[in-house]
């Protein structure tokens, strides 16, 4: 090759080839985005729709179903559902993986617009949204006044915090949650405001009216024309007081109707920091942005306001998704060097040659730093799959610099020159080593055509071990021969080593082999069928959960529950949960609106912790013992639904998901409550909980049409009076001291409102002028109001959802399966439950990989049958493919390890180098047979001289990969079941590639020469 010439003849040259790949890489790394995972786009939008006052039965019908019918129209759709509650719809869209989403929202939009006048009126257009991971905050902050003024605290959030921080270079947005909102209320006596003839909506406009700045065209003074303006704003809280309104009594002061005051609005949300008041703000950043640096442009200008801020204001971070990631990828890459240490340990071990070793070690910086240039490129991100797949490759990219500088050792020993053995040596084995860069490879290539989410998080990590490879493949045919033509040196008088005994010991055993050739394979396929008994005691799972030091808890009170009410409950869960050491802090949200509101729906029954733990190096428990320790705490506190979470990796769904679909609402809720109660009796399920809601209380005001039109009033008069009262009325805005603009609010004093028997005494002003209680037109009754209504694919449905601990999703999920087939009893075919979730997503990713798995196998082969030019040689290495099985099961069995994502794109990996140190093998020996040795003889010349070579590069890639294994650090969890497997399956194919390969060998020829000898 001349690439190797080229390498050995001009080493200065060279030099600067390898300087300038340094160099370049350098200037990679640098540039290239740190994330914690790589870019997602999941196929997923859904439509919002609000139809104010309407029951979920009426959204349903006139809402959810048309707009279903016309997003199923749209191309590459998977599956449409609906959920319908009062006041509005959310219809959630999912298409096909690999779906363009900019097209598909575009055409979701026609759609609506298509079926835009079948909706009721009233309705406003609906809306499109996507779903984006990127969506998410990476940061949550929290603000606290230690006064405990929290106002104060707002204040500064709004003005100082949030100013700062959105100002700042890959930002998309912030939010601020928590915290009361000042404004100016207006709080009228109705009984005093009928008595004067005027109305809260009389009020409204004249305020409004008044509260004005308006152009009055133009005019002259002295020759020049001047713009003319009408100033009528109101300057100070005293403006708005001293406004005069005109009454059926006479023109009377705002101050003498109504009390005037400033204060926080009707609180329906809040928030507290470890029991404290305190003030969120949610940060999101721009899509394809560094997190980790926007994280630390963050922290940078927070430490520079806090020393601007005044002392008792104090900010805390609550999340720091950077954090995770920090820890993460240093875990990674300290496990990286690790491995590359360990390598070159090995090398040292087995050359017994400082130089040697150098010349190997060499190639591993060299080939990370081509691999970086690669990565950039092509537009990858430093994540954890990325340089986890970095890492995987470690350990491989020494393989054929291996290989090369034993053959350039060996031609040394048998007289060859410096350069002529470094070029020869090299020439001798580079198809060889080529093949098996290729069949390194090949295996990536059908992930190509694997769709998903695991395709999308693996597809990264599959790219940088092939950038890896073939990194390591060309700086091996450059850094090797130049450096053994320059500085090998060949040991005098060379003692007998500890390898030379092992040398002995395998030719000695590869003899006894070829004696007992069908008992050395007989052995081989019992064990290969010994290693079945292990799979029952092997579970599943799709992907490992992973400890990022942070706890979820949900708190769910009757429906109605007050703010105060939820409140009390939480301060019960935080006497709870004090005991437990491992939290650092905890974020508490009460009420508030949900994140797809519609109809004015909120949750002030709802209470939301972000509880973070302590650093995983300063805590014995990982996060899920913690999470089960403080849901046994919990469990004993009465009326309220509390869910603990943890160990999630924030878009892989719910563990366990069942889906009961059928047309009755009251059928699928009391199947899915006997649901409920089985299930939670299968070791291993933690709260399961169905998704309907029950329904809330409300009050019930039935109009008496008949009465109310001899009043002249109608059903919207009526409404409009009560949702003023209750509501109350933005009038217009109000500058205050700070430059803030504050709503004026007019409202309705609460003890008018507070009870349904002062709410029948409400006033409705008739057409006439005249003014009638609302129970003269009306009867006013408690009720309770309709929950939502699901529905999938057109059909209603209700999902019971729940968290897994202790046992796998595989074993767990059989057990549901046969517990519900013998006790949960259908009522008719129409009704199915059917296994979503985490399950649905394993299952969907296990076939797809067990397909590109198949693929794969014919590639390589396909690779080695044009490398060998032989239908024959390559199968006879194919036999070490299958027989990686025994110990991948072992592996598997002995570190407790679920069968996952994880474990099949290791196995995936493992298929395309078990076959390289046969590759070498049958090499070798190929070319001795050309030579004229028997097959015998070749096999035990072969196999002995190509043994250091395939053991030094099985235990380089073995030894690389043992602190992945071992999971040391944070992050690890989902690299850990691809190092399990390929190191063991790795350790077992080299004893199949030096024993059983060769054995199988001897019996073709010696098969083929029988059958030879009797045609012959």
């Amino acid at each position: 090759m001349k690439i190797v010439q080229f390498s050995v003849l001009r080493p200065i040259a060279m030099s600067m080839v390898i300087l300038f790949l340094i160099i370049l890489g350098s200037v990679s790394v640098k540039n290239m985005s740190i994330d914690l995972f790589p870019e997602l786009t999941f196929p997923t939008a859904v439509v919002t729709a609000t139809y104010d006052g309407a029951s979920p039965t009426e959204v349903e019908n006139l809402l959810a179903q048309p707009i279903e019918g016309a997003m199923g129209t749209i191309p590459n759709i998977e599956k449409v559902s609906s959920v319908s509650q009062n006041g509005g719809a959310l219809v959630l869209v999912q298409f096909n993986w690999g779906t363009d989403m900019d097209f598909a929202t575009l055409k979701m939009r026609e759609q609506i617009d298509a079926v835009r006048d079948v909706l009721p009126d009233g309705v406003q257009t609906p809306k499109v949204l996507r779903f984006n991971p990127s969506d998410l905050p990476i940061m949550q902050l929290a603000i606290t006044d230690t006064k405990g003024n929290i106002e104060n605290a707002k204040e500064v959030a709004e003005k100082e915090v949030k100013a700062a921080v959105d100002r700042l270079d890959g930002i998309a947005s912030t939010s601020i949650e928590g915290g009361p909102e000042r404004e100016v209320q207006l709080i009228a006596n109705p009984q005093k405001l009928l008595s004067y003839g005027i109305t809260l909506k009389n009020l409204q406009e004249i305020i409004g009216s008044e509260n004005i700045d308006l152009p009055g065209g133009n005019g002259e003074d002295h020759q020049e024309t001047l713009p003319i303006r009408i100033t009528g704003k109101f300057d100070s809280l005293n403006d708005l007081e001293m406004l005069p309104i005109p009454t059926k009594k006479g023109i009377v002061l705002l101050n003498d109707l109504v009390g005037i005051e400033q204060k926080a609005q009707r609180e329906n949300g809040l928030s507290y920091l470890n029991g404290k008041d305190a003030v969120g703000l949610s940060i999101l950043k721009q899509s394809g942005t560094n997190t980790v640096q926007v994280a630390k442009n963050i922290h940078n200008e927070i430490e520079n306001l806090k020393e601007e801020l005044p002392s008792n204001i104090q900010i805390q971070t609550i999340f720091d998704q950077s954090m995770f990631i920090n820890q993460s990828i240093s875990a990674v890459s300290s496990n990286m060097i690790v491995g590359s240490l360990l390598a070159a340990f090995v090398l040292f071990l087995f050359l017994r040659n400082f130089r040697s070793t150098m010349i190997i070690s060499l190639a591993i910086p060299l080939s990370i730093m081509t691999t970086f240039i690669f990565m950039y490129f092509s537009n990858q991100t430093l994540n954890l799959l990325t340089l986890g797949g970095l890492a995987l490759g470690v350990g491989m990219m020494v393989d054929n610099a291996i290989v090369i500088l034993e053959n350039i050792y060996r031609l040394r020993q048998e007289g060859e020159g410096k350069k002529d053995a470094a070029i020869k040596g090299t020439n001798q084995v580079g198809q060889a080593i080529i093949a098996s860069t290729l069949t390194s490879v090949v295996v990536f290539l059908p992930i190509i055509f694997v769709d998903g989410l695991a395709a999308q998080l693996f597809k990264p990590l599959a790219l940088v071990v092939s950038y890896s490879q073939f990194a390591a493949l060309f700086t091996a045919l450059i850094i090797v021969p130049l450096l053994s033509s320059l500085i090998l040196k060949l040991k005098e008088n060379e003692k007998k080593s500890v390898f030379d005994k092992f040398n002995n010991r395998y030719k000695a055993l590869l003899s006894a082999s070829l004696k007992h050739p069908k008992k050395t394979v007989g052995v081989v396929i019992v064990l290969f069928l010994l290693s079945f008994a292990g799979i029952p005691f092997i579970g599943t799972e799709f992907l490992p959960s992973q400890d990022q030091s942070y706890l979820s808890i949900e708190a769910e009170l009757p429906p109605g529950s007050t703010v105060e009410k939820t409140y009390r409950k939480v301060k019960e869960i935080n006497e709870k949960i004090r005991p437990v050491e491992e939290i650092a802090n905890t974020y508490v949200t009460i009420g508030g609106s949900s994140s797809f509101s519609m109809g004015g729906r909120n949750s002030n029954n709802e209470a939301n912790y972000s509880v973070l733990l302590t650093d995983i190096g300063n805590r014995s428990r990982t996060d899920l013992e913690i999470a089960e320790d403080i849901r046994q705490k919990l469990k004993t506190i009465p009326n309220a639904d509390i869910t603990v979470s943890s160990g999630t990796s924030g878009f892989s769904a719910n563990p366990i998901s069942l889906k009961i679909s059928g047309p009755n609402l009251e059928t699928l809720r009391s199947l899915s409550d006997q649901t409920i109660n089985l299930i939670s009796k299968v070791d291993g399920v933690r709260e399961p909980k169905a998704n309907y809601e029950e329904g809330n209380p409300e009050v019930s005001i039935s109009i008496n049409r008949n009465k109310a039109a001899q009043y002249g009033i109608g059903s919207a008069s009526v409404a409009q009076t009560v949702s003023d009262a209750t509501k109350g009325l933005v009038a217009t805005k109000l500058s205050g001291n700070a430059g803030e603009e504050l709503d004026v609010r007019l409202l309705v004093d609460e003890k008018y409102i507070s009870s349904t028997e002062e709410l029948e005494n409400l006033t409705i002003q008739t057409q006439g002028g005249a003014s009638i209680p609302l129970k003269a037109v009306s009867s006013i009754s408690r009720d309770t109001g309709p929950s939502q209504i699901t529905r999938s694919d057109r059909v209603r449905e209700i999902t019971v959802n729940a968290d897994i601990l202790n046992r796998d999703l595989g074993t767990i999920t059989k057990d549901i399966e046969k517990t519900l087939k013998e006790n949960l009893p259908l009522p008719n075919d129409q009704y199915k439950v059917t296994f979503g979730g985490q399950n649905e997503q394993m299952n969907d990713a296990f076939y797809k990989l067990s397909l590109a798995l198949a693929l794969a196998v014919v590639l390589v082969y396909m690779v080695m049958a044009a490398q060998f030019e032989s239908f024959f040689h390559p199968f006879l290495i194919m036999f070490s493919v299958p027989l990686t099985f025994i110990g991948i099961i072992l592996g598997l069995f002995i570190t407790n390890e679920p069968l996952g994502v994880g474990s099949l794109v290791g196995i995936l990996i493992l298929t395309g180098i078990v076959v390289n140190n046969a590759i070498v093998l049958i090499d070798y020996l190929k070319q001795l047979r050309e030579e004229g040795y028997d097959a015998k003889a070749a096999i035990l010349l072969a196999g002995p001289t190509r043994l250091r070579p395939i053991m030094m590069t099985a235990l380089t890639s073995v030894l690389g990969l043992l602190p992945l294994m071992f999971g040391i650090g944070e992050g690890t969890e989902i690299q850990r079941p691809m190092a399990i497997v390929i190191i063991f399956g790795l350790t077992v194919s080299t004893f199949i590639t030096l024993i059983f390969i060769p054995t199988l060998y001897y019996m073709f020829e010696q098969r083929r020469i029988k059958k030879k000898e009797k045609t012959g």
